[in-house]
């Protein structure tokens, strides 16, 4: 009878971390089978006496690590069935962010590098335009003289 309570409590503790909504740990990190087995407030590594829980749960616990983790690089930009933790929100919309920040930093550095580019032609042309009213200048006041 002892046997199929804890199997139970087993399935009841899987089933909160899957909802994120955990008594005895925090939904933070990755969910493993220690914290199934903390979460149903069993002893060290009591989980592991259940061989056909751990085959069940293993695939749950590896797809909900697989969404946690998708969220998480994509910076919470889709719905998942998995609830984050606070932390994990901030720390994806950190990374967002740093990824905006690095994006326009380089929009920045390019713009920063066709305006040189600009004025730099601008003062060749400038300086060409200078030289070519010289020289029509100087064509202009040469006089040559008219045989009669």
């Amino acid at each position: 009878m002892s046997r199929q309570i804890t199997e139970a409590r087993l399935h009841e503790a899987l089933q909160r971390l899957l909802d994120g909504q955990g008594r005895y740990v925090k939904p933070k990190g990755r969910l493993t089978l220690n914290k199934v087995n903390t979460e149903a407030q069993l002893g060290n590594s009591y989980v592991h006496k259940f061989p056909e829980f751990v085959a069940h749960a293993r695939p749950l616990i590896e797809q909900c690590n697989h969404n946690r983790e998708k969220a998480m690089a994509t910076g919470l930009d889709i719905d998942i069935g998995s609830q984050l933790s606070e932390i994990d929100k901030l720390k994806s919309e950190l990374q967002r962010e740093r990824v905006l920040k690095e994006k326009y930093r380089r929009e920045r550095d390019n713009a920063i590098q066709a305006r040189s580019l600009l004025e730099q032609y601008y003062s060749e042309l400038v300086k060409r335009l200078a030289e070519l009213q010289d020289e029509r200048q100087t064509r202009e006041y040469i006089v040559t003289p008219l045989k009669r």
